[in-house]
């Protein structure tokens, strides 16, 4: 049976309107049509990744060299399914030891590439963001552009030193017996977080400013389905 293009898109721009109405119906209260919706999805994005790792990790790396050559594939498949096999042991208690050393190598390999790339990706930026302003190439832009330079350079080094203050956490016992920081500590701290609830707010208010922008498509993308449907009737 072959559909028309046009009857394909009328249905599922229906689909499309109805469980967006189905979502918002959450504002109403919880109900079992949202949990259905919600189940789906999540199903469908669990069934999405399932394929994804398939075809990019699984097929490619352990079944395609054994198509390509069995005998040297053997060789190239045999750790990373030792090490999968020890995971799977991990299920029984009697033998979960077993599987800790796959677990170890995964968490270590995660670690590595975590610090790696808060060291690459974030740190170096922010040094390199920190010193740039006081290079000195920069003598020969003109005063007020260096001078601006400099205030922005002294701005950002001093948010960031103030931020990591903040999570100095290395307190000195006192004669009453409790612990507190020297006191130009808590002062940097206490400037750090003003620093962090600006970083904060900004951030939410780009997740904000996401989420209406999505809202405000999807309102446009119902709106034009339902003009286009009353043109059609």
């Amino acid at each position: 049976m072959n559909f028309d293009q046009p009857l394909l898109d009328l249905l599922a721009g229906a689909v499309g309107l109805l469980l967006t109405l189905l979502v918002f119906s959450y504002l109403l209260g919880d109900h079992i049509l949202v949990r259905l919706i919600f189940y789906g999805y999540i199903g469908l994005m669990a069934g999405f990744s399932v394929v994804i790792a398939f075809n990019s990790v699984i097929y490619p790396l352990l079944f395609q060299p054994l198509i390509d050559n069995p005998v040297t594939g053997w060789v190239q498949v045999a750790v990373p399914l030792f090490l999968s096999g020890l995971l799977f042991l991990k299920l029984s208690p009697r033998l979960s030891r077993l599987g800790n050393l796959s677990l170890a190598f995964l968490v270590g390999v995660g670690l590595a590439a975590l610090i790696g790339g808060a060291i690459q990706g974030t740190l170096v930026p922010q040094l390199s963001a920190a010193i740039s302003p006081f290079d000195l190439e920069r003598s020969a832009m003109a005063a007020e552009e260096r001078l601006s330079g400099v205030v922005q350079g002294f701005l950002i080094l001093f948010g960031t030193v103030t931020t990591l203050t903040y999570f100095h956490f290395g307190a000195r016992p006192r004669a009453s017996g409790s612990a507190r920081r020297p006191e130009w500590i808590e002062t940097l701290s206490w400037i750090g977080q003003i620093f962090i609830a600006i970083a904060l707010g900004l951030v939410f208010a780009g997740l904000l400013k996401a989420g209406f922008v999505a809202l405000v498509e999807r309102i446009q993308t119902l709106v034009n389905f339902i003009i286009t449907l009353q043109g059609g009737l």
